[in-house]
């Protein structure tokens, strides 16, 4: 009895093993959140993009992303609470084109000297809804490529796995109607008037 149980031990320890060799392991990413959402037009809303080097140590990051200009405008990219990395070596915004970009080191200096594996968030994207529809935020990312979104080890070798990364897809609603101070939806009461001697007065 003893030795049947230790057997069936073993194969669940086997095939605990399997399963955990075969699992799909994320490679080092960015990524938006969050990833989805519904927005009414008009509005603005906040996406942090944040970073996941996985095992790997990282001495810069560049997160490249496109936007549906017909339907959002970035208002700002601001630093969050708590940076993965503290210096930023750029925030650039193109609202026309639908593009912006940003770059990121621990070091804040030129050599790049210093690298660290990092996880958690880089930026906070504050975006204003303009039309109504679906509206699509992507990194640009192509391996081999060092011109696009990047993870760069402390070799200056991008690691990114662009399929790792998580994109986002934001929905924009009409505005619910009802009727506002500045924006009324009926037209006031008119008051009758009587002139008498040419001076007019109300009832």
């Amino acid at each position: 009895m003893r030795k049947f149980c230790l057997i069936l031990v073993l194969v669940f320890l086997f095939e605990v093993g399997t399963a955990a060799s075969n699992a799909v392991v994320a490679g080092p990413m960015l990524k938006l959140t969050p990833s989805s959402g519904s927005h009414n037009n008009g509005s603005t809303f906040e996406v942090t993009v944040g970073v996941d080097s996985g095992t790997a140590k990282s001495m810069a990051v560049d997160a490249f992303l496109t936007f549906d200009a017909s339907k959002l405008e970035v208002v700002s990219i601001e630093n969050p609470a708590s940076p993965a990395f503290v210096f930023t070596m750029g925030k650039n915004i193109y609202n026309s084109d639908g593009k912006m970009d940003m770059s990121f080191n621990p070091s804040g200096d030129s050599t790049l000297s210093e690298s660290t594996v990092i996880k958690g968030d880089l930026a906070v994207i504050k975006f204003k809804a303009k039309n109504t529809g679906t509206a699509r935020v992507d990194f640009t990312c192509q391996a081999g490529s060092t011109i696009d979104t990047n993870i760069f080890d402390n070799q200056g070798i991008d690691v990114i796995d662009c399929a790792s990364n998580l994109n986002g897809s934001y929905t924009i609603t009409a505005a619910s109607g009802g009727t506002t101070a500045d924006d009324p939806t009926t037209a006031p009461t008119a008051v009758p008037t009587t002139v008498v001697n040419n001076v007019t007065a109300a009832p």
